[in-house]
């Protein structure tokens, strides 16, 4: 999946190849994201969430890692029960399309760099996701 994100955002030419890069970049955040945990590690997105509290105004809301992931999860839900937004007024999301990708590949990326994987199971993967992986490039 982070391969097909890469490859949908670097030969992006409409902004459905954005949308597909967060969709599957964000897929990958959600399955990378619980083993690092499990690991001990700490996602992009919590780090950053760290770093809001840490900086927000004394009586201000924590910051939710889940902020951090609003677009992608907008792309996959309609409505809100908690906060009362019905499905039909949720159909509308204001976004800059390439940037929310590049940061979901870039939070996906930095997550699945940290996992300990086993030596077998990491020679089974392509050379073009290590590749990837090993690149110190960015996308935003």
């Amino acid at each position: 999946m982070f391969v097909e994100a890469h490859e949908r955002y670097s030969s992006a030419t409409r902004d459905i190849d954005y949308i597909v890069s967060i969709v599957l970049s964000g897929a990958v955040v959600g399955i990378v994201s619980p083993l690092l945990k499990e690991q001990g590690g700490h996602t992009a997105h919590s780090l950053l969430a760290r770093i809001g509290n840490l900086i927000a105004e004394p009586g201000e809301s924590p910051t939710h890692e889940g902020v951090f992931r609003a677009t992608y999860n907008a792309f996959k839900h309609a409505g809100d029960d908690r906060r009362k937004i019905s499905p039909s007024s949720d159909l509308e999301i204001q976004t800059e399309l390439k940037r929310e990708a590049a940061h979901m590949l870039d939070a996906a990326k930095d997550d699945f760099r940290q996992i300990k994987v086993l030596p077998d199971v990491k020679n089974g993967l392509s050379q073009q996701f290590i590749g990837l992986l090993e690149s110190d490039d960015g996308y935003a």
